[in-house]
């Protein structure tokens, strides 16, 4: 007869026949069976309870899937800001789980749940012989347990990935039946009634991806689940046979879903939970969903903190404290119910991203990002840039949305990061201070000027480099000699080159790295060639990274690696996992980092080149500018001693027509001085929260700062004579073309010297040379520059 039925009516019928041959074998057709004890002994034999007591540990120590969050300070208050899920769930506790669900629940779906062990024996036997007779399965007889059985099985398979025993965990069988019958009884003899009936709860689907009736009650109508009346209770516990046909946000449902509710309602008036008139008030009350969907994702970040967001999730998937993989790092954000603290201040994010969006626009084609860190600890404060975060393809061709963090490195998630301009000079000033030398040391640095690469030495580059170096500096009509304060204030461009020459570019690369530049943004080796000391060559740096090395200078020479989370507490537990510390390592001296912030102070001077950006709200403030060539990119980061700030500007693509910020308007003004006005803006919001001292730490050693030394008198001398001594000495040399009479000199040998040789001079300071023109008779004679210029002696 069998074989005239439909194919899912015979394979419906073969599970019957296998469900009761089982159970007939188990004797779970006997009669009597009513109480817990016989029932475990009846189906399981003499050392049941033993048995039931062992439970799977991947049933037992299954881990709830629940969101995670991002938390922030807010006022000094924690404040969440993200939230990550997979399954939509607001976990509660027994205390929390509304009454009404309970009764609800155990009156449609279990009524006896008080009473059995785990099984209904009873129930089972009945729906034995009922779907025996109908010739179909018209009932299963699973108590709550089981379902929680069934539930918990689903969930671990999940953690695991494991489709087939997901498939296993739902297939509808005699086995899975029987085995969930088994695991039932093992969780009735090891937790309460109660903490069955909340876990059950909390893990049941309520359609889509909601799950437990936290989280129900918040997306069908709004509330928490406390504050649910009776017909909404009634109606969410209504849908467990079918969630996704009884769902509420599906007006097509509406019907049936009503239905099903008043069953429930007239189930809790048949035992016991509510009289009749109180039912028949729910009953008359119409279903009225208040659909509130849990948003989810960095793109839902609240407090403009969407980049900020994005940077925490990909430090945790980079980090292997968080599982063996990328892919199960993301799982357990999705999953674990992680309650993340990070160090970001959202009010300032807030009066940042404003400070942003005031300066340029979130469509236009040059995009602008700034990071802000707390000197000392490096906290991560304030992360944004003129787009909107967004992952879809709806951000294909729109410039005011991306999913690039454009003050990142690009395995943070960011883009392949910017060239750094005359910011990266930093590392030259660090690293002449390192050797000894002294911000009055004076440099012979004309413009403009070629340079022979040779010149450069370099202990990481054998042989060195070859070639020549066209070098000019930004701003013409510089004088040819300067000090080292000087050509920082004014970013020379060819005072850094000559400051360079006297030092190994290796040893500049490596100062960088120190400072945490370890590689440029996009994961490459740094360049260590002639051109990089003045931030042109390939070398690209992220805003974080320019923010984290003058960080460290501030933090009187120790950088630390930036940090964005706090700490990390696991959800489920309360236990609070291990989170990696910033890392800290003095880069430089104290006395090497005061010294260089005196002369970073200069940059924002009035008359230096960021003083248009101090604003001079009490908090003293040293930094640096920078600009590429044809100012594709521009930046300007600056320093107190509570925090720093770096921002840029300029180009985000590598196509051929990068705009020239020189004459590029941004909102009518200039593009190469709107970082001026945009840092300054961000500043006063920074300093209204964090003030810095009124002066920075001086050094405690004034060598580096000032530093004299005997200078010998070469008078007389010829003049090879006099510039072998003088560098020997450590000072720099120009002979100068112009003639001056003396009796005493002759002709062609060394009549003076400026400064005057025989007492104390700056140290490294250049000396220029005079020669003698003989007696007063030949003083009209007119000088021979040509093996005495100043090009020719410099090289």
């Amino acid at each position: 007869m069998s074989s005239h039925l439909p194919a899912n009516r015979r394979r419906s019928s073969r599970a019957i026949v296998r469900f009761i041959a089982a159970s007939a074998a188990l004797g779970l057709v006997a009669v009597g069976m009513s109480t817990p004890a016989l029932a475990i002994a009846s189906v399981f034999g003499a050392d049941a309870v033993n048995i039931a007591k062992t439970l799977p540990a991947s049933l037992a120590n299954v881990e709830l899937q629940s969101p995670s969050t991002l938390y922030g300070k807010l006022n000094g208050q924690d404040v969440a800001f993200a939230t990550f899920y997979e399954k939509n769930r607001i976990p509660l506790t027994a205390d929390q789980m509304p009454e009404l669900a309970k009764n609800a629940v155990v009156s449609i779906e279990d009524p006896r749940f008080y009473d059995h062990g785990g099984v209904d024996f009873a129930a089972v036997a009945r729906a034995v012989l009922q779907n025996q007779s109908s010739g179909s399965t018209q009932s299963g007889a699973s108590t709550i347990t089981m379902q929680l059985v069934r539930n918990l099985r689903i969930e671990a398979a999940e953690w695991e990935n494991d489709e087939s025993a997901i498939n296993e965990a739902r297939e509808e069988s005699a086995s899975r039946k029987l085995l969930e019958m088994r695991y039932a009884i093992g969780l009735e003899q090891n937790y309460s009634k109660e903490q069955i009936l909340t876990s059950y709860l909390n893990y049941a689907s309520f359609g889509g991806n909601v799950y437990g009736i936290g989280a129900a009650a918040q997306y069908y109508y709004g509330k928490n689940a406390a504050d649910l009346t009776l017909p909404e209770a009634a109606q969410l516990v209504s849908v467990f046979p079918s969630p996704n046909a009884y769902r509420v946000d599906a007006p097509e449902n509406l019907d049936r879903a009503k239905a099903r509710r008043d069953l429930v309602l007239n189930r809790m008036v048949e035992h016991g939970y509510i009289d009749q008139a109180t039912a028949d008030a729910a009953i008359a009350t119409p279903i009225e969903p208040h659909i509130t969907q849990q948003p989810r994702g960095c793109e839902a970040a609240t407090h403009n903190a969407s980049y900020f967001c994005d940077y925490v999730v990909n430090l945790i998937r980079n980090d292997s404290a968080y599982g063996d993989t990328p892919e199960e790092r993301t799982a357990l954000l999705r999953r674990g119910g992680l309650q993340i603290h990070t160090s970001i201040d959202l009010g300032l994010q807030d009066d940042t991203q404003a400070a942003i969006d005031k300066n340029i626009n979130r469509n236009d084609k040059i995009g602008a990002a700034t990071t802000v860190l707390q000197i000392g600890t490096s906290n991560v404060l304030a992360m944004a840039q003129n787009r909107t975060f967004s992952q879809t393809d709806d951000a294909q061709g729109d410039n005011s949305r991306t999913a690039i963090n454009y003050s990142t490195t690009k395995d943070e998630g960011g883009s392949s990061g910017f060239q750094p301009g005359s910011t990266y000079k930093v590392f030259t000033l660090l690293d002449w201070l390192k050797q000894g030398h002294s911000l009055n040391e004076r440099l012979n640095a004309p413009a403009p000027t070629t340079l022979r690469q040779k010149d450069f030495a370099d202990r990481c580059k054998p042989g060195g480099y070859v070639g020549t170096w066209q070098l000019d500096n930004a701003v013409s009509n510089m004088p040819s000699s300067f000090d080292v304060r000087y050509a920082t204030k004014n970013s020379v461009n060819t005072g850094f080159a000559a400051m360079a020459q006297q030092l190994d570019l290796c040893d500049i690369k490596d100062t960088a790295v120190s400072f945490g530049i370890t590689k440029s943004a996009n994961g490459e080796e740094l360049d260590h060639v002639p051109t990089s000391i003045i931030g042109g060559s390939a070398n690209t740096l992220a805003p974080i990274q320019v923010a984290g090395a003058y960080a460290g200078i501030s933090n009187d020479g120790t950088y630390c690696t930036p940090k964005a989370i706090l700490s990390v507490v696991d959800g489920n537990n309360g236990s609070e996992r291990p989170t990696p510390t910033s890392q800290c390592s003095e880069a430089v001296t104290p006395t090497v980092a005061r010294t260089a912030t005196s002369a970073l102070q200069g940059v924002f001077d009035k008359d230096g080149t960021a003083g248009q950006a101090n604003p001079g709200d009490g908090s003293a403030v040293a930094g640096k500018t920078g600009s590429t060539d044809s100012y594709h990119q521009t930046w300007l980061v600056g320093y107190t001693t509570s925090t720093v700030q770096a921002t840029w500007i300029g180009n985000t693509g590598t196509t051929s027509n990068k705009a020239d910020l020189r004459y590029y308007r941004i909102k009518g003004v200039a593009g190469w001085n709107v970082r001026y006005t945009m840092w300054k803006d961000i500043q006063r919001g920074v300093h209204s929260r964090y003030p810095g001292a009124a002066s920075f730490p001086a050094p405690d050693d004034t060598s580096l700062t000032f530093r004299s030394t005997d200078m010998p008198d070469v008078t007389g001398k010829t003049p090879e004579e006099a510039q072998q001594q003088l560098e020997d000495a450590g000072f720099q040399v120009a002979i100068s073309p112009e003639r001056r009479p003396s009796d005493s000199v002759p002709a062609g040998q060394v009549v003076a010297t400026d400064p005057a040789g025989g007492g104390p001079a700056d140290a490294g300071a250049l000396v220029t040379i005079y020669l003698s023109s003989g007696k007063e008779s030949a003083a009209s004679t007119p000088a021979d520059g040509s093996s005495a210029s100043p090009s020719a002696s410099a090289q």
